[in-house]
């Protein structure tokens, strides 16, 4: 078993991750990375530890980088973050409070790139994206899953079981009316989309609050309630089939939903953020998918190191 890294080492991890959230690494501070990473297996449990926040909360916002980078008040404040959600032994998460850890002792659950799906005794079907974890607890008055963490489609049972069919989330509940839906769970709330018949929304877990999502529609929703419906296409949930399929995307968006089926950091540029996509892509083959963007796109993919890809625009 790897060692736990200590607080010192969590720190360290973190100040790499800033730095290369910010820009591509150049070559002497790329291999210094990577002697340090390789130096101790410690090392690779602190970055590790990083990447699973990264994964979970999202890549860090510009204008946190560029703090980071700057006055040494805003960086110590960015690290102490990463360090208190990310860090071991004291500054640990709490399984209260932090499904991302609880997710190690889920029912059912995936690894970084991997899909499967369950079929529960009441006829429902449950497929997990990637990197998801729930737990499933059925009983005499209900059956109730709980979504940890990741993405999941729900296809509820044809087998006339009159028990309420619950997804449980941070946010809130929803309860399937014999349909079809997918739940993501976001870093600040959970994102619904409904493929056939409807679903009733409560955003604080009860009937009060609730709202109705039709075949057709996702919304997004938080403690504080339900935000705007859209629309949503069968496409959206493609994942299921290994594929990701894009109509006109931006790059940048596109980069950002492949990072959650690789280990390791995909780093956009700027600059090449804005170029458009459109196909359908594998999920179970990024190299691939990488490979082909840049064969038709006006941008050069460099692997660092296999965990380690920076995109940027070649003209």
């Amino acid at each position: 078993m790897p060692a736990l890294p200590d607080r010192k080492t969590v720190e360290r991890a973190a100040t790499w991750y800033v730095q290369f959230q910010h820009q591509p690494p150049s070559h002497a501070e790329r291999q210094a990375w990577q002697d340090w990473l390789d130096s101790d297996p410690a090392h690779q449990a602190a970055w590790h530890q990083i990447e699973q926040l990264q994964r979970h909360l999202g890549a860090l916002p510009q204008d946190l980088s560029r703090r980071a980078l700057g006055t040494g008040q805003h960086r110590r404040q960015v690290l102490k973050l990463l360090m208190l959600l990310g860090g071991a032994g004291s500054v640990g998460w709490s399984l209260q409070d932090h499904g991302t850890l609880a997710s190690a002792w889920a029912d059912y659950k995936t690894a970084v790139g991997q899909r499967r799906f369950i079929d529960l005794a009441d006829g429902s079907r449950i497929h997990l994206n990637t990197e998801t974890a729930i737990d499933v607890s059925f009983d005499a008055h209900r059956r109730l899953i709980r979504l940890l963490s990741g993405e999941i489609l729900v296809q509820t049972g044809k087998l006339k079981d009159t028990r309420p069919f619950l997804v449980e989330t941070g946010d809130g509940r929803i309860e399937a009316l014999g349909t079809r839906f997918t739940v993501r769970q976001l870093s600040n709330r959970t994102r619904v989309g409904v493929l056939e018949d409807r679903v009733r929304v409560s955003p604080d877990g009860t009937l009060g609050s609730a709202g109705i999502l039709k075949a057709g529609e996702q919304a997004d929703f938080n403690g504080q309630g339900m935000g705007f419906i859209q629309s949503y296409a069968a496409s959206q949930a493609a994942w299921v089939n290994g594929q990701l399929i894009v109509l006109d995307a931006p790059l940048g968006d596109v980069i950002e939903e492949l990072s959650r089926y690789r280990p390791g950091v995909l780093h956009c540029q700027e600059k090449a953020r804005q170029l458009r996509v459109s196909g359908t892509l594998r999920l179970n083959a990024t190299d691939a998918v990488l490979a082909n963007l840049q064969a038709s796109l006006p941008i050069q993919v460099r692997y660092y190191t296999r965990y380690w890809v920076s995109i940027t625009r070649a003209d």
